[in-house]
């Protein structure tokens, strides 16, 4: 428009900065998108395909043709839509599609679907569709490929861009009606068009912080944090609620066996053949299993007839066999929920007593029991059981775990801890890692008689989630939610849909295939000690987009005061697009370096702890600084008025000494602002500023005296009269500031 009315070179510089500015923005995106692809490319999901030669390889789902045969175990998610060939004790969990979190027991012949999860057994598929025809495709069609959800940030500044927006319609129509009415030029009416849109909209505030973001999750990976999802850079660093589980985050992956009791009155070796039998017949591939598996014994395994795996709702498994002539049920599963269906009471005796020993602990058992019964039961309600063995497995705590506990316990953040295993186990480990409130604990059987008001009310008090089923959860994570931000990491199949329901899932690299595909974020190295590194530079990129985005917002709020106070005076707005672009170089340009290289490099270590959301951290210094500095600006409007003595139409009243106002303003605002956001300003922070401002003033100066420059920009001379009391008012606003700075800097960091 400016071109076609008049101002050929005012839109053509602009043009081309328009151009630059979304070339550099889309490449910079473009290669944030194949960065993140390429790491991606580590945790994708890969199945077992198995050849006509009976030949095992592993191959990415999306080469999964039909016809192919391909090997599923638990923690796999299924990759095409398919049929069974064959079924150990295979059962799916099809809650990424239906929405229900119960586990379907599937048999040989019938259909699986793309996106099912496997929670328990061994089973071999033929794949029917590729899975661009699958039934979750087909749901999924209309849905954006990449759709996670936005961070408080983005979800912030998509706020302020909306209701700016809205504004800043309304103010073009008044500029536009009202030039009209007074007949001032076409031209004049689109330059403040122009000028009011730049000044008021957060230009390149998207632009940084993606930027920041992708900064951030390139240097996460080479500590051993994945993002999968880039605003995870900013979630990371607003955890309030971390969700663990015992095995694996609190203790390491190194189980192993470490005694086995057989009950009294058995024939010597029946425990090792019970065992040996439900390891070979149940279809369990368990890590803890797998420990027994590699540790058993003696006698051959009897034939099994019948199989139902392990999983974390039954809460048992079981097995049908022969023993002599009758048919015989071996169970595995947890000794306490055995417990109170041992129908010997001596056996019980000794079963708690042994409960009660090793537990204390914080050691892993696994309790083996029999009975004679034709078939599998559905559930434990009815049935008496005699015990057969007590299995004694360990894993110590993972090197380093109390300082991590201590470095999130020390930033506010509530450690809590969600296990299908035993109260008295979890807390001893958790005792030992340095969690607090330990006493705080519930098992699932109470919280199954929760109603949805108990889960709000009472979820924060506790610290200790034992005996919970993987339904049970999601709905802590959903009520934890309510109370703070809340990160969860899981690595087993049952952790999945907890971890897609959290602000922030975290995954195990090694941990369960499904799991990994729903997490924001991977623990390439399986360790949990890598995450507090990501958080200290999360905190510090958190820190720093609020000092930029303060700067933004701070230059926006000045423009709107600016525009509304001299328009009831009847005056038009004194800048052009080019002059907008000039005070940016100052106000944004330089001190933008300066932020960048604080991310690079950090100033201080410090406990970054906001309790206020991203908005009301950064809006109330920005806006009551600008509220000074608004009448500094048009103080300097009027003087210039008052040099020139020429009112309103004319367009370049004021523009000069009001473009120099903003440069030095914008930067004594910019000096400021890590004292509000980071509660310091450090000896080197303030060496910075006075390098910073010798730089800018020295460039400023040289600009302002080469005529091509200052014609190209509109910029005017300066009067010494004006300059002198300019000085002088700045002056006093600079005090006004620092007392500003020290009282936000109270407010922000309450």
């Amino acid at each position: 428009m400016l071109i076609v009315f008049g101002s050929a070179r005012e839109g053509i510089f602009l043009g081309v900065i328009t151009v630059l500015n979304m070339l550099i923005g889309i490449a910079q995106e473009i290669r944030s998108w194949l960065a993140l692809e390429k790491l991606q490319l580590q945790t994708a999901l890969r199945v077992i395909r198995v050849s006509a030669d009976g030949t095992e390889s592993i191959v990415l789902a999306e080469n999964v043709l039909v016809g192919d045969t391909v090997k599923l175990k638990s923690g796999d998610q299924i990759p095409c839509d398919g049929r069974l060939k064959s079924s150990k004790g295979f059962e799916v969990n099809e809650a990424l599609i239906t929405g229900e979190s119960v586990s379907i027991s599937r048999n040989i012949g019938e259909e699986i679907s793309a996106g099912s999860i496997v929670t328990s057994g061994l089973g071999v598929m033929i794949a029917e569709k590729v899975f661009t025809e699958s039934k979750i495709a087909e749901m999924t069609k209309t849905i954006k490929k990449y759709a996670p959800s936005i961070s408080p940030i983005q979800r912030s500044i998509n706020t302020i861009i909306k209701y700016t927006g809205y504004g800043l319609l309304g103010i073009i129509a008044f500029v536009v009606i009202r030039g009209f009415l007074i007949g001032a030029p076409t031209i004049q009416i689109i330059q403040n068009v122009g000028a009011l849109t730049s000044a008021l909209l957060p230009q390149g505030m998207v632009v940084i912080i993606t930027l920041l973001f992708s900064y951030g999750a390139a240097h996460l990976h080479k500590r051993g944090v994945l993002v999968q999802e880039i605003n995870a850079v900013e979630k990371v660093g607003r955890i309030r609620n971390l969700c663990i589980d015992k095995t694996g985050t609190l203790t390491d992956n190194n189980l192993s066996l470490e005694s086995i009791h057989q009950a009294k009155g058995l024939q010597e070796g029946f425990s090792d053949f019970a065992i040996s039998t439900y390891l070979e017949g149940s279809g369990d591939t368990s890590q803890t299993m797998m420990v027994l598996k590699d540790n058993i014994t003696g006698q051959p395994p009897s034939i099994v007839s019948d199989n139902i795996s392990f999983s974390s709702a039954r809460q048992f498994g079981a097995v049908l066999t022969k023993k002599g002539d009758q048919n015989y049920v071996i169970i595995a599963g947890a000794p306490d929920v055995l417990l109170s269906h041992c129908s010997l009471p001596e056996e019980k005796v000794w079963l708690k007593d042994l409960i009660d020993k090793e537990l204390n602990s914080g050691k892993r058992l696994v309790c083996f029991a029999g009975y004679n019964a034709d078939k599998i039961p559905n559930d434990l309600k009815t049935t008496q059981l005699e015990i057969i063995a007590l299995c004694v497995i360990k894993n110590d705590l993972r090197e380093g775990i109390q300082e991590a506990i201590q470095f999130f316990q020390s930033r506010g953040v509530a450690i809590r801890v969600i296990s299908g295993d035993s109260a008295d186990t979890v807390r001893s480990v958790a005792m030992a890692a340095g969690i607090q409130n330990t006493d705080k604990y519930v098992n699932g059987d109470e919280l199954e008689k929760w109603s949805k008001e108990d889960f709000t009310e009472k979820i924060s008090q506790y610290s200790i989630f034992a005996r919970i089923k993987p339904d049970q959860k999601e709905r802590i994570i959903e009520a934890l939610k309510t109370v703070g931000f809340t990160a969860m990491i899981g690595d087993g199949a049952n952790d999945a849909l907890a971890i897609k329901k959290a602000d922030l899932g975290i995954a195990m690299f090694d941990g369960a295939q499904a799991t990994r595909q729903v997490a924001s974020m991977i623990l390439t190295k399986n360790n949990f000690l890598d995450l507090p590194g990501g958080v200290v530079l999360a905190e510090n990129i958190i820190e720093n987009i609020e000092i930029c985005a303060s700067i933004f917002f701070n230059q926006a709020f000045i423009g709107l005061l600016l525009f509304l106070v001299l328009t009831g005076f009847g005056y038009s707005f004194p800048l052009t697009p080019l002059n907008i672009t000039f005070i940016n170089y100052f106000t944004v340009g330089f001190p933008g370096f300066l932020i960048f290289y604080w991310i690079i490099r950090p100033v201080h270590q410090h406990v970054f702890k906001p309790k206020k959301d991203f908005l009301k951290r950064v809006l109330p210094f920005a806006f009551v600084s600008a509220i000074f500095q608004a009448v500094v600006v048009i103080f300097a409007f009027w003087i210039d008025v008052m040099d020139i003595g020429v009112r309103y139409p004319q367009a370049q009243v004021g523009t000069s000494t009001v473009l120099l106002c903003f440069i030095i303003l914008g930067f004594l605002f910019f000096i400021f602002t890590p004292r509000v956001y980071s509660g310091l300003t450090t000896a080197l922070q303030r060496w910075q500023f006075v390098l910073l401002a010798t730089l800018e003033t020295i460039f400023l100066v040289v600009l302002l005296n080469i005529f091509i420059v200052k014609d190209f920009f509109n910029i005017k001379n300066f009067s010494a009269h004006t300059l002198y009391v300019l000085s002088s008012v700045i002056i006093v606003y600079a005090i006004i500031q620092y007392f500003l700075a020290k009282k936000f800097s109270k407010l922000a960091n309450r």
